[in-house]
C-alpha cells in the first residue's frame, strides 16, 4: 500500500502560493483630512470659519452692573467700547447682548431688568459704530455665572453677555 505524502516540490509550491497570497501589500485607501465647515462670509467674500467665530466670542468682555441699575458705570463704558472695537472688525457677524440678573427680586422684575441692561450695552455699540445687527434677549436670574448665594457670586451675575454668530 502506497501512502500518499506531498513531495518536496509540491510542498514547496503550495508555501510559494501562500507566501504570494499573502505577502502583497494591500492598497489602503488614505482618510482625506477634513474640510473646516464655513459659517457665514467675510466682508472679504471668504468664509467665516468656526474657529474664527469662536476667536471673537473669546475676546468679547462681559459687561457688570451694579446692584438694580442698568446704566453704564465707568469700568463697564469701557468693557463696551472694548467689544465694539472687536466687532468693527467682524462686521458680518451678529451680535445678542444677553441680559443677566442676580437671583434677588422678581422674576418679572429680573427679566425687565435684564432687558434693559442688555438695550443699555446695545445702544452702546450702536453710537461707538457698530453696524446695526445687534438684538437684545433678557435671561433675568434664569442663568447664573455663579450660582452661589452671596455678593460676590451677584456682582458676577448683574452682566451683559455678548454672543456671535453668523
Amino acid at each position: 500500500m502506497r501512502s500518499r505524502c506531498l513531495t518536496h516540490p509540491t510542498i514547496a509550491l503550495l508555501a510559494l502560493f501562500v507566501l504570494l497570497s499573502c505577502g502583497c501589500a494591500r492598497n489602503v485607501p488614505r482618510p482625506i483630512a477634513p474640510q473646516p465647515q464655513s459659517v457665514g462670509v467675510a466682508p472679504s467674500g471668504g468664509p467665516v470659519m468656526e474657529q474664527d467665530l469662536q476667536v471673537v466670542q473669546a475676546n468679547l468682555k462681559p459687561v457688570y452692573f451694579d446692584y438694580d441699575n442698568y446704566t453704564l458705570s465707568p469700568e463697564a463704558q469701557s468693557a463696551v467700547q472694548y467689544n465694539a472695537e472687536v466687532l468693527k472688525k467682524t462686521p458680518h457677524l451678529a451680535v445678542v447682548a444677553e441680559g443677566h440678573c442676580d437671583e434677588r427680586g422678581t422674576s418679572e422684575y429680573n427679566l425687565a431688568l435684564g432687558e434693559r441692561r442688555a438695550k443699555a450695552v446695545a445702544e452702546f455699540l450702536t453710537n461707538s459704530g457698530v453696524p446695526n445687527r445687534l438684538s437684545t434677549v433678557s435671561y433675568g436670574s434664569e442663568l447664573p455665572a455663579d450660582p452661589g448665594h452671596n455678593e460676590a457670586a451677584w456682582a458676577k451675575n448683574r452682566r451683559v453677555h455678548l454672543r456671535v454668530s453668523r
